[in-house]
C-alpha cells in the first residue's frame, strides 16, 4: 500500500475539494430516473420524449477548457453554467426548451466539473493515482446514497421546479471549491511546453488555440486501443443510462412506493462507496491489471442485469442494487488509470474529452432504443418493454467488458506518467523515463 505521508498537503486538498465537487456537481445522473418520472407526471409528455431530456447530458467542452486554460477554470465555469441551466429549467414547462436548458446547458456543466476534477487529480498524483481518484469519486458514491431520498422529499415539498433551483444552487457551490484547486507544476509545465512547440502560437488568439486543442484531441484517435476503449465507453454509457432511467419505473411497476424506490436507488450508493475504495486499492497494485478488473466487474453486472426482470422480491432487488453500485461505481477510477496507460499523462485532458464525447453519444442512443423497445400496454398507451430494455442493457455491459479487454494488446506500464513510446525507439524511451522522473520529483517537492 502507498505511504500517504509522502504527499504534499496541497495534493490532499485537491482530493478533498474534488470529493465535494463530485458530490455536488456530477451526481445528477444518479437521480435522473426520479426526475424522469416527475417530468412525465408534471409536463404531460410521452416516455420517449422524457427520455431525451436525460440523454442530451454530456459534452466534450471540458477537455477544451482544461487544455486551453486550466482545470480550475474548467470547474468554475461548469458551476456557473450549471446554475444558469437549472434556473432556466425551473422557469419553463415546455419539453423542447428543457432539452436545451437541462439537457445541453446543465449537461455541459456536469461534463466541465467532472473533467476538471479528474484531470486535476491525474496531474497531482503519479504514484497512488488510482487511490486518489477513488477517494475523489467516492463523492459520487456518497451522493448516490444520500441524494435519492433527499430529492424525493424536495420534489414532494417544493415541486419539480423548486427542486431544479436547489440543484442549480448546489452546482454553483462547486465554484468555491474549484477556485481552491490551483494548477500544480506538472500542469503548468505541460501548458508551457504546448506554447513553445510553435513560436507562432504565442501570437495566436484564443479561438485559434481552441481549434488546435480540438485537432490535438482528434489526433489521439489514431491509437487503435484507445478507439476500442471509446467503443467500450459508448456501450457502458448506453447500458448505464438505460439502467438508471428505467430502474424507478421497473420497481414502481412491481408495486414499490416512490419513497421505497428512492431507498433502492440509494442502495447503489452503499455498494458504490465500498467498490470505489476497494478498486482504488486493487488498481494501485502493480500485479493487477486495470483492464482485467474492468472486464470482471462489467461481465458480472451484465449477467446480473439480464436476470433483473425475474427479481420480484424487495430484498433481492435491494441486494441487486447494492451489487450494481459495487460493480459499476469503480469505472470512474479505472477510466482515468486506463486512459493514462493508453494515451499518456500529457494527453490525459484530450483523451478524457474524447471519451466523454463518446459517452455522450451513448446517452443519445438511449431514446433511439426507447423508440425500438416501445410497445402498447393493456390500455393501448405507448410504454417501454422493460424486460427487453434490461436484456439490451445487460448485453451491452458484457460487450463493453470485452472491448476494454481487447485494449490489453497495448503494452504499457501502469505507473509511467509519460508512456507513449514509439516501437523500438530506445532513445525516446530513455528520454521519457527521464522526463517521468523530473515530473515525479516536481510533484512531490513542490511548495506553495
Amino acid at each position: 500500500m502507498q505511504k500517504f505521508d509522502i504527499y504534499h498537503p496541497q495534493q490532499w486538498f485537491v482530493v478533498l475539494f474534488g470529493f465535494v465537487c463530485c458530490f455536488l456537481g456530477t451526481s445528477i445522473t444518479y437521480i435522473s430516473g426520479i426526475i424522469h418520472l416527475e417530468i412525465i407526471e408534471n409536463f404531460d409528455v410521452t416516455y420517449v420524449q422524457a427520455t431525451w431530456v436525460g440523454s442530451i447530458f454530456n459534452s466534450p467542452v471540458g477537455s477544451l477548457l482544461a487544455n486551453t486554460f486550466s482545470c480550475r477554470v474548467c470547474i468554475m465555469t461548469g458551476s456557473v453554467v450549471g446554475l444558469i441551466g437549472f434556473v432556466l429549467t425551473s422557469l419553463t414547462e415546455n419539453i423542447y426548451i428543457i432539452y436545451v436548458t437541462y439537457g445541453l446547458i446543465a449537461g455541459t456543466s456536469q461534463s466541465l466539473i467532472y473533467t476538471g476534477v479528474l484531470v486535476s487529480v491525474g496531474y497531482y498524483f503519479d504514484k497512488g493515482r488510482s487511490i486518489a481518484t477513488g477517494m475523489v469519486v467516492n463523492g459520487c458514491g456518497v451522493a448516490m446514497l444520500a441524494l435519492p431520498p433527499i430529492m424525493q422529499q424536495c420534489v414532494s415539498s417544493f415541486g419539480i421546479h423548486g427542486t431544479f433551483r436547489l440543484i442549480g444552487a448546489a452546482f454553483f457551490q462547486c465554484a468555491v471549491f474549484g477556485a481552491l484547486m490551483r494548477p500544480n507544476n506538472v500542469e503548468m509545465n505541460r501548458k508551457m511546453e504546448n506554447k513553445t512547440k510553435n513560436t507562432k502560437e504565442l501570437y495566436d488568439n484564443q479561438c485559434v488555440r481552441l481549434g488546435k486543442s480540438v485537432r490535438n484531441s482528434l489526433s489521439t484517435l489514431g491509437n487503435v486501443e484507445f478507439f476500442l476503449f471509446c467503443l467500450s465507453t459508448f456501450c457502458w454509457n448506453v447500458s448505464f443510462n438505460i439502467s438508471y432511467l428505467y430502474f424507478p419505473k421497473y420497481f414502481k411497476t412491481n408495486g414499490v412506493s416512490k419513497l421505497d424506490v428512492s431507498y433502492l436507488i440509494s442502495a447503489t450508493g452503499i455498494g458504490n462507496i465500498c467498490g470505489r475504495y476497494l478498486i482504488g486499492l486493487a488498481a494501485s497494485d502493480h500485479e493487477i491489471d486495470s483492464r482485467l478488473l474492468f472486464f470482471g466487474q462489467f461481465s458480472l453486472i451484465g449477467i446480473f442485469t439480464l436476470f433483473l426482470p425475474f427479481l420480484k422480491s424487495f430484498t433481492i432487488q435491494f441486494v441487486y442494487m447494492t451489487a450494481f453500485g459495487l460493480y459499476t461505481g469503480s469505472v470512474w477510477i479505472l477510466q482515468t488509470v486506463i486512459l493514462v496507460e493508453l494515451v499518456s499523462l500529457s494527453n490525459l485532458a484530450s483523451g478524457f474529452g474524447i471519451v466523454m464525447f463518446c459517452g455522450g453519444f451513448g446517452q443519445l442512443a438511449v431514446p433511439l432504443l426507447a423508440e425500438i423497445l416501445e410497445n402498447d400496454n393493456h390500455d393501448n398507451v405507448p410504454d417501454i418493454d422493460l424486460p427487453k430494455a434490461f436484456a439490451v442493457s445487460g448485453s451491452l455491459y458484457i460487450l463493453s467488458a470485452i472491448l476494454c479487454a481487447l485494449t490489453a494488446r497495448k503494452s504499457s506500464s501502469k505507473y509511467s506518467s509519460v508512456t507513449n513510446l514509439s516501437h523500438g525507439d530506445e532513445k525516446k524511451k530513455t528520454n521519457d523515463i527521464e522526463l517521468n522522473d523530473d515530473l515525479e520529483m516536481e510533484l512531490f517537492i513542490e511548495k506553495r
